[in-house]
């Protein structure tokens, strides 16, 4: 992403001024920042999918899609996908589980035969740590929220992408469950070799997996470079304040 701005329709104020990001290849990068800061914007208007005015370039795999028009965009969504904070509210009530893996395959890779589109979904969730024979074809709400963001995961795995972005995947889930979910990602990312923008509040999240850290306020960056740089020394009074707020947290 370079230069970044944008503004929401009927909005005045700008909710992101002049950001710029590279994302690399099977890196994890962070944002982190308040409620208000830019954070999930930033991350909407990577995926084309914020409502306003934009403007800046944001190019992915080598190619700018932020002039494509939707029809020329919709068969490279599959190469970044996301997964969101909430699995409750992400996954559809009214399908299976291997309906909601498997919708984006229909959409993207129609020419798979049923068997091919069915081993597919069986290996995604697989991938996850779901045993298939029990969730195929059960529904979201017959599963624990560890089980549901697995699922979710799951959805956004089976396109084979190579960004997945990552809105807060593990705020709506108890401690232990938390745990697992981060273990699993690193382990896709192993195995895959896939990039994560991660959003998270989390400073010990941050430093266990990323490579770099984007400190957002205001609709801005204010500091953004290595993590362990960032953690060091930070630049920024606002990132002191931050790392000061969770140094508790990363002596648990």
């Amino acid at each position: 992403l370079n230069s970044i701005s944008h503004t929401y329709p009927g909005e005045s104020e700008a909710a992101l001024r002049d950001i710029s990001l590279t994302l690399g290849d099977a890196t994890v990068t962070a944002l982190v920042g308040p409620n208000g800061s830019g954070k999930t914007t930033l991350a909407l208007v990577l995926m084309r999918l914020a409502a306003g005015e934009m403007q800046g370039e944001v190019e992915i795999g080598g190619q700018r899609i932020d002039t494509l028009p939707e029809r020329t965009l919709r068969p490279l969504r599959a190469g970044f996908q996301m997964v969101f904070q909430d699995p409750f509210n992400s996954l559809s009530p009214r399908m299976s589980i291997a309906e909601i893996v498997g919708e984006g395959l229909w959409l993207h890779h129609s020419q798979l035969s049923d068997e091919e589109h069915r081993a597919a979904v069986i290996g995604a969730l697989q991938d996850v740590g779901l045993e298939p024979a029990q969730v195929l074809h059960r529904y979201p709400h017959e599963l624990s929220g560890g089980q549901r963001q697995r699922v979710a995961i799951a959805r956004a795995l089976v396109l084979k992408p190579r960004l997945l972005v990552l809105d807060e995947p593990t705020s709506a889930l108890d401690l232990t469950v938390q745990l697992q979910v981060l273990k699993l990602l690193v382990s896709l990312q192993q195995k895959y070799g896939l990039s994560y923008l991660l959003i998270t509040h989390d400073m010990g999240v941050i430093r266990a997996l990323a490579h770099r850290l984007l400190v957002m306020k205001d609709g801005v960056v204010v500091e953004q470079g290595a993590v362990e740089e960032i953690f060091m020394t930070p630049a920024s009074a606002y990132t002191r304040e931050l790392l000061a707020a969770s140094a508790w947290r990363d002596a648990v």
